[in-house]
C-alpha cells in the first residue's frame, strides 16, 4: 500500500483549464480543497473568490500547497496538491470525509474542461485506521489449500433461471471437478427464485458433501451487495447459512461498505467492479483505477478485479500491471498489508498459457464454463487450463 511519508493527503491530476489560467485554476481549486471558495452570479457570469480575502480567521494550519504543475501535450496540466492530513479525521470521516475534497468540486467548475484523478496518497492516520486484507494472499491460501499455484474458479448465475437446488448442484460440480472458488453473480443477491439464505445454506451443504469426496473445501463468495441500512443483515445471514466469503460491489454500496464488511466479519472480502466504467473511463473527468485499486485493498478486498489483456495495447498492459503491483506489493514497516489476490475473468483455452506468464501464480482466474452440464465437463476444462499454466512456465508479473 502507497502511503505519504510526510503525513499529508496528496493528489495528483490532469487538468485541462478554460476561461481562467492555469494558475488561476489551480489556486482556487486549492482553496476549494481547503478554506473553500465562494461564487455568485453577476449580469456578466459567474464569479469566483478565495474565503480567506474575506474573513480574518483562516487558519494557517487548513491551507494546502500547489507542489507542482507540469505542462502537458494538447494543453493540459499534471497538478500535485498535497493538503493537509488535519483536515479529515481517519475515523469520524475518514474516505468518505475526503471523497467530496479530492473527487467533488474539480469535476464541476466552470474553469476546469477536463479533469482526471490520477493518483492519491493517504497519511499515516489512514493506515492506522484502516485494516487492509483480513486474510490476504497466504491466508486465501491457507483456506483452499493451494501452496504455489493460481486458484481457478468460477461463477453462479441464478438469474439465467438456476433454482436453489440446481445453483447446489453446479457448485458441486465445480468442486468434484476440482476448482478452488466459486461466487454468484454480482447482480444476484435475494431473488425470488434463489433466495439469499436459502441458496447459500443449500449450497454450503453440496460443498461439505463435495468435500468428504475430495477432501478439499472450496471457497464460497455469496454477493451481499445491498443498501447500506440492510448490508449488515445481508452478509449476517449469508455468514450464519455457511458462506466461505461475502462479495461486495462498493461502486453501488460506496467505498465504506469494504471496510465495514472487513471490521464485522471474520471472513474473506471479495471486491467487484461492475459499474467502475463511470468513474474511471470518462473522457473529460474520471478518477483513475489505480485510485480505487488502491483503496480496496486498504479498505480490505482480500480479492479484487484488475482486468485482462487480451488483445490489449501496450498501455493497457502497463495499467494492469500497475494495479497487480499495488495489490501485491508489501511495504516495510507497521504499514505493510497483507497482499490482495488480483482477479481476472473471461479466461479462455487460446488466452491461458499467456495469461498466466504475465499474471503469474498468485492470480485467481475465473472461467466462464458451461458450469450446469456435469462433473466430468467442469473436470476435462480444468485439466485443459492447468495444462496451459504448466507448459507456460513463468512466473508472471508478481
Amino acid at each position: 500500500m502507497e502511503l505519504n511519508r510526510n503525513g499529508t493527503i496528496v493528489a495528483t491530476y490532469e487538468l485541462t483549464p478554460q476561461v481562467e489560467t492555469i494558475d488561476r485554476c489551480v489556486d482556487l481549486l486549492l482553496h476549494e480543497m481547503t478554506s473553500g471558495i465562494q461564487y455568485y452570479s453577476t449580469r456578466n457570469g459567474a464569479v469566483m473568490d478565495r474565503v480567506c480575502d474575506h474573513v480574518p480567521f483562516v487558519d494557517e494550519s487548513v491551507r494546502g500547497e500547489v507542489v507542482s504543475v507540469l505542462g502537458k501535450e494538447g494543453g493540459s496540466y499534471e497538478v500535485t496538491f498535497s493538503l493537509p492530513a488535519a483536515n479529515v479525521d481517519a475515523r469520524l470521516g475518514g474516505l468518505t470525509n475526503l471523497w467530496p475534497i479530492v473527487a467533488g468540486e474539480v469535476f464541476n467548475f466552470y474553469f476546469i474542461r477536463e479533469a482526471h484523478l490520477l493518483d492519491l496518497q493517504l497519511p499515516h492516520s489512514f493506515s492506522r485506521h484502516y485494516r487492509g486484507p483480513a486474510f490476504g494472499i497466504r491466508g486465501i491460501r491457507a483456506r483452499v489449500n493451494v501452496d504455489d499455484a493460481p486458484l481457478f474458479g468460477a461463477i453462479i448465475k441464478p438469474n439465467v433461471g438456476l433454482d436453489v437446488e440446481r445453483a447446489a448442484q453446479a457448485a458441486a460440480h465445480l468442486a468434484e471437478a476440482g476448482f478452488d472458488f466459486v461466487k454468484d453473480d454480482e447482480i444476484c443477491v435475494n431473488p425470488d427464485l434463489c433466495p439469499l439464505a436459502e441458496r447459500v445454506g443449500r449450497i454450503s451443504r453440496a460443498l461439505d458433501e463435495a468435500q468428504q469426496k475430495t477432501g478439499r473445501k472450496m471457497l464460497y463468495m455469496a454477493n451481499v451487495t445491498s443498501d447500506f441500512a440492510a448490508l449488515e443483515e445481508a452478509a449476517s445471514t449469508a455468514v450464519t447459512a455457511g458462506a466461505g466469503g461475502l462479495m461486495i460491489d462498493p461502486f453501488c454500496t460506496g467505498l465504506s461498505a469494504i471496510d465495514f464488511l472487513r471490521r464485522k466479519f471474520d471472513v474473506p472480502i471479495y471486491v467487484h467492479r461492475v459499474g467502475y466504467g463511470l468513474h474511471s473511463l470518462g473522457r473529460d473527468y474520471s478518477v483513475s483505477y489505480e485510485v480505487f485499486t488502491k483503496l480496496f485493498r486498504l479498505l480490505g478486498a482480500d480479492f479484487s478485479h484488475v482486468g485482462g489483456i487480451w488483445g490489449g495495447s501496450a498501455n493497457a498492459r502497463q495499467k494492469v500491471a500497475r494495479y497487480l503491483s499495488l495489490l501485491r506489493n508489501v511495504e516495510p514497516g507497521d504499514d505493510a498489508y497483507r497482499e490482495t489476490w488480483p482477479v481476472v475473468s473471461g479466461i479462455s483455452m487460446e488466452s491461458m498459457g499467456e495469461y498466466h506468464g504475465f499474471y503469474g501464480n498468485d492470480t485467481l482466474f475465473l472461467e466462464h464454463i458451461d458450469i450446469y452440464r456435469s462433473v466430468s465437463a467442469a473436470r476435462d476444462k480444468l485439466a485443459a487450463l492447468k495444462s496451459c499454466v504448466i507448459h507456460s512456465g513463468a512466473g508472471g508479473a508478481r
